[in-house]
């Protein structure tokens, strides 16, 4: 089949069919998706109209023209696929029986299509709703249909165990059912395999190794969950009665893993919310068993769907403490993968929802007074910052320092932090004699810039009659609006400077980040969504023509190169659902995401097979600096998801929101440009250093080349391969 799913009517459709199955639990892993299809198949007639089911929803959705990528991820297969087992568990076959479920099939597609427009508009998924409603149409519905006839499945459990597997199967299954284990690992597997319609315990515990296998949290957090609503039964007096009949403790296993680690980010607040929910499920599962028992209705997932939708609307309601716990955003399809990502890229990546500020001057001046300063800067106006201008000796004036003119920063320009509307100005306050102030108009001349709602920056100290602008003008990031004075409460010339939430000058000061500059204090430094501190030297991030063009990376660009052992490798810029741009290695199947802003170039995740060269290439230009600046070197943390060793990640994924024992920290290092006649190329070196309790277990190491406008060379110098990439 054509690689090119535009190409193609039913691209990845075994995929898409692997997907159906895992994404009952969340999933997308090949190994589970086969667990759970073989497990499906131990009653027969279940597993064959669950099966057909997935195929005629998943048919019909490349032929309606619905989505692809939710079509391969399952999104549109999974509710289907529930309404097939269960509608195979309880009805014989015959050809009545296939006709009804080509059709409950169809009614159970276009409800997930239903519900996943009406609920996508508030953040909310449709978990099993469809599921829910189809199978219990055909379970009223079938009261008045004749044809259908009551299966005995399930009856003859150990002939249909005995026909899958013979007598090893067999002994196999006694030898489990025989363990003398407490009665709550027995009801937890049982109920595992109730979300197949199938409460048995060794198909539980096939189960729970698909779940291990998947993700080491879901596993902790689906026992975690069923083991409080065990213990919440025993205590409050509950009858056990509600877990053992037809094993609806799923209800507990799903939603633990849901807001403990799928949409929610694994933390502690997670596990918390896990343990409140439980109470709220048992009161549920019980009112629902007696409203819809006398109508000989199942009560299924219903406690589920209604505890995680009504939690995640909740959630997203929030107005503050947006950690505790915090939403997934990226969703990566197992917990591990999002837990490691956002303690990664939750400050690596904040600018992607902040407006990017820059310093409002050019070239490096000195914090003087930052937040909490020892003249002003107090209170309710503490998050601000007064900058001046020094010399290489780190002074601020010449000579004697008695005028105005003898400091450095006295007439120098203010710019516009961001783009933005000017709201309000004063600029006819005389600046003050070295050492005088003027307390009455503490501001001195003042402009303040709107820049969306809800945040505005002031600049004030200004020059009498530097004032560029006028009120209600827009400005663009950059723009000269005055010049640096002495006016107001100010001793000597120097730019205050603050972030507010209101128009008003003098208004109280909001703490927030500039989007990104360079410090040299201790040698060169660049800073992403920071503040600086007091006595740093600072500057903006000057960009760099020839990096910025290499790095601009258009969808539908082809990157090619050949490699020193002549092997022609080429990868291609596209974009997803999300419109988040990748690169994508067809050769390997590989992806990874990338992002830009002015200042940076940096990747987000990566997807495929690890012994790609794409990979080699996400690690060593995991994160670029824009600008030429020779000798500057900047460091970062990757996520845990890229950790070389399988073992040491598996054991650390059980305890990760807890705490964290492996580490892996990139470097990068602008090379000095050597002497040249022609174009000089800009070159990095990065590094790779992965920790296990802070020691290092191994490196990697890589060399980045750019010149006339393009990336020209990639090196890869690795213990067991040394390569070069050549652009062509």
């Amino acid at each position: 089949m054509i690689s090119d799913k535009n190409h193609v009517m039913f691209p990845q459709f075994g995929q898409g069919i692997l997907n159906s199955y895992t994404q009952i639990f969340f999933a997308k892993n090949k190994w589970m998706a086969l667990l759970l299809l073989a497990v499906s198949f131990v009653d027969l007639n279940a597993g064959l109209s669950g099966l057909m089911a997935v195929l005629i929803a998943n048919t019909t959705a490349y032929l309606i023209g619905l989505n692809r990528e939710h079509i391969i991820n399952g999104f549109y297969g999974f509710n289907p696929l529930l309404v097939g087992l269960g509608y195979g568990i309880s009805f014989q076959p015959g050809v009545s029986f296939f006709i009804i479920l080509i059709f409950i099939t169809l009614l159970t597609l276009f409800s997930s299509i239903l519900l996943a427009g009406l609920l996508s508009k508030y953040g909310l998924p449709y978990l099993s709703l469809p599921f829910l409603i189809g199978f219990w149409i055909i379970m009223l519905s079938s009261r008045s249909i004749n044809q259908l006839e009551l299966s005995e499945g399930g009856i003859y459990f150990l002939n249909e165990l005995y026909q899958l597997g013979g007598f090893t199967l067999l002994d196999l299954h006694d030898w489990f059912e025989q363990l003398p284990w407490p009665e709550v690992f027995k009801l937890y597997f049982r109920s595992l395999g109730a979300i197949f319609f199938q409460p048995h315990l060794f198909i539980g515990i096939v189960i729970s190794l698909s779940l291990l296998i998947w993700s080491r949290l879901a596993f902790v957090l689906s026992f975690l969950g069923f083991a409080c609503a065990y213990l919440f039964y025993m205590v409050v007096g509950a009858s056990l009665n509600d877990l053992t009949y037809s094993y609806i403790g799923f209800n507990f296993i799903l939603t633990s893993i849901a807001i403990g680690g799928f949409f929610v980010i694994p933390s502690v607040y997670s596990f918390l919310w896990v343990i409140i929910s439980i109470p709220l499920l048992a009161f549920l599962q019980i009112t629902a068993s007696s409203l819809l028992t006398p109508l000989q209705l199942g009560v299924l997932s219903l406690p589920f769907n209604f505890v995680v939708i009504s939690f995640l609307f909740v959630f997203r309601l929030r107005e503050r403490y947006f950690d505790k716990p915090a939403l997934v955003y990226f969703q990566q399809f197992q917990p591990e993968k999002n837990l490691y990502s956002s303690l990664i890229n939750s400050q690596r990546l904040a600018h992607l929802e902040r407006i990017p500020m820059k310093l409002p001057f050019w070239g490096f001046w000195k914090v003087t007074q930052a937040f909490d300063g020892k003249h002003t800067h107090k209170d309710a106006w503490r998050f601000a910052w007064d900058f001046e201008f020094a010399d290489e000796n780190g002074k601020t004036y010449k000579n004697e320092g008695l005028l105005p003119t003898d400091y450095y920063c006295f007439g120098k320009p203010v710019l516009a932090p961001a783009s933005g509307y000017v709201m309000e100005i004063i600029g006819e306050v005389d600046d003050n004699a070295i050492g005088d102030m003027n307390l009455r108009q503490n501001w001195g001349n003042s402009i303040v810039i709107s820049h969306g709602e809800g945040l505005f920056s002031q600049v004030s100290h200004l020059q009498k009659g530097s004032i560029l602008v006028h009120k209600g003008q827009y400005v663009e990031q950059g723009t000269q609006l005055a010049n640096c004075g002495n006016s107001g409460r100010s001793p000597y010339p120097h730019l205050h400077f603050q972030f507010q939430t209101s128009s008003e000058i003098g208004a109280h000061t909001l703490s927030y980040p500039f989007a990104a500059y360079l410090s040299k204090n201790d040698g060169l430094q660049f800073h992403s969504s920071d503040q600086p501190k007091l006595n740093d030297l600072v500057c903006n991030q000057l960009v760099d023509d020839t990096l910025n063009r290499a790095l601009h990376f258009i969808p539908g660009q082809t990157l090619k190169f050949e490699t020193s052992a002549k092997e022609l490798i080429s990868w291609e810029v596209k974009t997803d659902i999300f419109n988040q741009s990748y690169l994508a290695c067809d050769q390997t199947k590989s992806k990874a995401w990338f992002g830009r802003k002015d200042d940076l170039f940096y990747f987000t995740r990566f997807e495929g097979n690890k012994k790609s060269l794409l990979y080699d290439f996400y690690l060593g230009a995991y994160q670029l600096v824009t600008g030429n600046n020779p000798g500057l070197t900047i460091q970062e943390k990757l996520s845990l998801n890229e950790f070389p060793s399988a073992e040491l990640r598996f054991l650390q994924d059980f305890v990760s929101p807890f705490y964290r024992f492996l580490a892996i920290r990139f470097e990068a290092t602008q090379l000095k440009a050597k002497q040249s006649i022609g174009d000089t190329p800009i070159i990095f070196n990065t590094q790779l250093d992965f920790s296990v309790f802070s020691k290092t277990l191994s490196n990697r190491s890589y060399q980045i080349s750019f010149e006339a406008g393009e990336l020209s060379r990639f090196e890869i110098k690795k213990v067991s391969q040394h390569l070069i990439l050549y652009r062509v």
